[in-house]
């Protein structure tokens, strides 16, 4: 890759961290250094990106495309229930980033996706190294799940009411 193809993915990278909501009150050091350990992965349509029940803690960014968010209901039945999409700019794979339990859902690629990987084990060594990128870090994904939580929430109360 040149160095004005590394440029550009660095940017994009910047640019979609700052769209997700984690790269707020971090230095431009300290962005650089997040994104150094960003990881461009492609899918195809239909491609398990995680795997309900999985262990992997890696954080994905969706680049381009769409990814639908999906539940066995009932687990016992294996049948696929679409809960949620997410489109550009959008993470998934938070939760089991931050409590290492099995992952709560499946994630599909809804046509061709680009994402930028986070892989846990490089993430971890440089949120132990620079713990300030790791709170700051943190507390983005607190608001972020936090964000998802309220606007659950609300779902469930508007579906109460009909």
């Amino acid at each position: 890759m040149t160095e004005e193809n590394t440029k550009g993915k660095q940017e994009r990278i910047f640019e979609l961290l700052a769209a997700a909501g984690l790269s707020k009150d971090m230095s431009r050091d300290e962005l650089t250094a997040l994104v150094r350990l960003a990881e461009e992965k492609r899918f195809s349509k239909g491609a398990a990106i995680i795997r309900e029940n999985s262990k992997t803690r890696d954080l994905y960014i969706i680049q381009e495309g769409k990814v639908s968010i999906q539940l066995k209901i009932p687990v016992e039945l294996g049948k696929d229930e679409v809960i949620y999409t997410m489109r550009d700019g959008q993470i998934f794979g938070e939760l089991a980033l931050v409590d290492g339990s099995p992952r709560s859902a499946s994630v599909k690629a809804e046509g061709e996706v680009v994402v930028f990987c986070f892989d846990y084990g490089r993430l971890s060594a440089l949120l132990d190294e620079r713990p300030r990128i790791g709170y700051i870090l943190m507390r983005n994904m607190a608001t972020i799940i936090a964000n998802r939580v309220r606007n659950t929430n609300l779902m469930w109360r508007n579906l109460m009411i009909w």
